[in-house]
């Protein structure tokens, strides 16, 4: 197997992780996921951030054609959806990729920096903060500056309800940042074979620039190659030209290195 089929593989078993919520908390997002092959599709009718409804891993079982968009936009149809987000390796995009969103009304969206690292020893990281796995008790506070620090609409709950099953998956480890007795930054650790998702990196506005996800990124990723892990991934938004991306600064100061690119594709109903 590939590094970039591990990659994409591993990342969309955790969204199949993601999509094992309680059954209250599915029915509040109406989240359906369906398996194309070993391809995962979450599809969302309650959704007012637009971003959860996702196809991840597909192309490598079955080629990319029109066909197989069309069956996944089906099903995001049938599950009550508007809209779905393709994550397509570039390497699985057919030479008519073009044609096809124009037959299924694709618009290529922003740019997902997919980075990797592999098993290596990791540089200490110095901070004031206090870092570590959060507890049961924690996870509402943890789940609360997730919403906070993503800037996340989240009138009825939905996606608090969401970020906090995702604390309780067997998979994932959620880690926490302090100052003193107060959690200030908070990040996630999903661990799928041999590969690591290092994802859901939030800070309190208040609290950005004291070296917490630096911190998180550290302790993720050594507890990550102690559990065994050979590669570790995370992704974050391609900077615009003249922009800075202090989570890919973070990343890249940390031994990750840039796999590819990954534009996201979507589909409006």
């Amino acid at each position: 197997m590939g590094l970039t089929e591990r990659l994409e593989l591993g990342e969309a078993e955790m969204y199949w992780a993601l999509s094992q919520c309680p059954p209250d908390v599915v029915e509040l997002l109406g989240l359906k996921v369906q398996r194309f092959d070993r391809g995962v599709v979450l599809a969302l009718s309650n959704d007012p951030t637009q971003y959860w409804s996702q196809a991840h891993g597909l192309g490598f079982d079955r080629p990319i054609d029109s066909a197989l968009i069309g069956e996944v936009i089906d099903f995001a149809r049938a599950a009550g959806g508007d809209v779905m987000n393709f994550h397509l390796a570039p390497e699985v995009l057919p030479e008519d990729w073009a044609q096809i969103c124009a037959e299924h009304g694709l618009t290529a969206g922003g740019t997902l920096m997919k980075t990797v690292r592999e098993a290596s020893p990791v540089k200490p990281v110095e901070t004031d903060l206090r870092i570590g796995p959060i507890g049961p008790d924690d996870a509402a506070t943890w789940t609360a500056i997730q919403i906070e620090g993503f800037e996340m609409p989240d009138e009825d709950g939905s996606q608090s309800a969401l970020f906090h099953s995702f604390t309780q998956m067997p998979e994932v480890t959620a880690y926490g940042a302090w100052d003193g007795d107060t959690m200030v930054a908070g990040a996630a650790l999903c661990v799928v074979g041999d590969v690591a998702e290092l994802v859901s990196d939030a800070t309190l506005p208040s609290y950005r620039g004291r070296g917490a996800q630096s911190a998180l990124q550290a302790r993720r990723l050594e507890d990550a190659y102690a559990a065994g892990c050979r590669w570790a991934s995370s992704e974050t938004e391609k900077p615009g030209s003249d922009e800075h991306n202090s989570s890919l600064a973070n990343m890249e100061r940390q031994g990750l290195q840039l796999a590819y690119e990954r534009p996201i594709y979507t589909w409006h109903a």
